[in-house]
């Protein structure tokens, strides 16, 4: 036998392997609708819905309450860059 062949076949021989033992581990692990950390249904999306504070939100235009500083521990040591002053809220 020639080495490429015996290398594809190594190769099929592994990825076949591999397709059955996912497909084993798929059957073997059924999805569980009481486990924890679930996405929430439709009817719970509006009682875990935050509420919008009464304060104005900061804008780039430098409208509004300006954001909080960012201040560190007492042993935690600082670098040089310059500091954040826009982070992007979507």
């Amino acid at each position: 036998m020639d080495r490429a062949t015996i290398l594809r076949a190594g190769a099929a021989l592994f990825a076949t392997a591999a397709f059955v033992g996912s497909g084993g581990y798929v059957v073997a692990h059924p999805k569980n609708d009481g486990a924890p950390l679930q996405p929430p249904a439709q009817s719970q999306v509006a009682l875990r819905m935050p509420t919008p504070s009464a304060t104005p939100t900061p804008t780039r235009t430098g409208r509004g309450t300006p954001p909080p500083r960012i201040t560190a521990a007492p042993g935690v040591r600082t670098t040089a860059l310059p500091e954040i002053t826009f982070t992007h809220v979507s």
